[in-house]
């Protein structure tokens, strides 16, 4: 099982937690296809974490890895890939549970999001890094971000 926390995101300066989404970018999609779940303030989750919003549970993502061994021009890349970034990028969009939102930034005014990634094919390989980045968006209505 591989995990990833990403750095503090403040949550003081929005007026509102409507439409909470979060958005990865720089998921690797040259690699193992993988669930990531999402969990908020929860950088010990684990894949046995349960998936309810009073244990930071915020909803998940899919990816679709084109496998192992990569393709010649994805293993090219990878190995040309600065730091570890990825070598097929995509970006990918969960709009989180409002109630996990809420439970999570009750008493804080920051929020980790960490995502677990859970192989498709049981045993199976992980990615290195399940993003590169995350942004937490909030009422995109509103113009707030």
């Amino acid at each position: 099982m591989g995990a990833q926390t990403s750095v503090p995101i403040s949550v003081e300066s929005f007026e509102s937690l409507d439409r909470p989404e979060l958005v990865f970018r720089g998921v690797e999609q040259a690699g193992p296809s993988f669930e990531g779940r999402v969990f908020l303030n929860r950088p010990d989750a684990d894949e046995h974490a349960p998936r309810t919003p009073e244990a930071g549970y915020a909803g998940s993502f899919h990816v679709y890895g084109y496998g192992e061994p990569l393709p010649p021009a994805f293993a090219e890349a990878k190995e040309r890939a600065p730091g570890g970034a990825a070598a097929a990028p995509i970006e990918l969009r969960v709009t989180a549970d409002p109630a996990a939102v809420r439970a999570a930034v009750a008493d804080a005014d920051e929020l980790t999001v960490t995502v677990v990634a859970v192989p498709v094919d049981p045993g199976g390989a992980l990615p290195e890094r399940p993003f590169e980045r995350v942004e937490a968006v909030f009422d995109r209505a509103a113009g707030k971000s």
